[in-house]
Formats: structure tokens, sequence, C-alpha cells
């Protein structure tokens, strides 16, 4: 594996477990698992959340780290519902 993906795979590592340590959140709490829906709908506020740091912020960082917070976000749906492979 190439040195910029593993970065990349540990920094979505390190925000997931980041994640973990808030202890439960709203949705968290309840005693259910995330649904593909539920993590749908937290990949659309951090990407809007994204576009408003990217707009209103010189440079990329500010919107990277929503990127981040929405590559671990989509893991832990993944993690949680299922890994599909792409099919041949």
């Amino acid at each position: 594996m190439n040195h910029a993906l593993s970065r990349v795979y540990a920094a979505i590592e390190a925000e997931i477990e980041y994640a973990k340590s808030l202890g439960p959140t709203r949705v968290e709490s309840q005693e259910r698992p995330h649904t593909t829906g539920d993590y749908l709908t937290m990949l659309r506020t951090y990407l809007h959340e994204a576009e408003e740091a990217w707009t209103r912020n010189a440079g990329d960082v500010p919107a990277l780290h929503s990127v981040r917070k929405i590559a671990a976000i989509a893991v832990r749906c993944m993690q949680d519902n299922g890994v599909y492979r792409r099919e041949k």
C-alpha cells in the first residue's frame, strides 16, 4: 500500500476512534444500530458542512476536516450494515 493511502486509512481510523470516545450520541443511545438511512443523513449533513467550510474559508483545510468525518461515517456505515464489493 502506498504511503498516501496509508495516511488516509490512519486518519479515518483515528476519526472513528475519536467518535467512539465521545460516548453515546442521540442516535447511538437508542437500542438499535445505525441504519443505512441514518448514515446517509449524517453524510449529507457533513457534506453540507464541508461545502460551507470550503466556501467561507481560504484554502481546503477546513473542508478537508469535514471530508475526514465523511470518510469515517461511510466506513462505519459499511461496518454496521455490510460490505458489498463491486462485481467484475
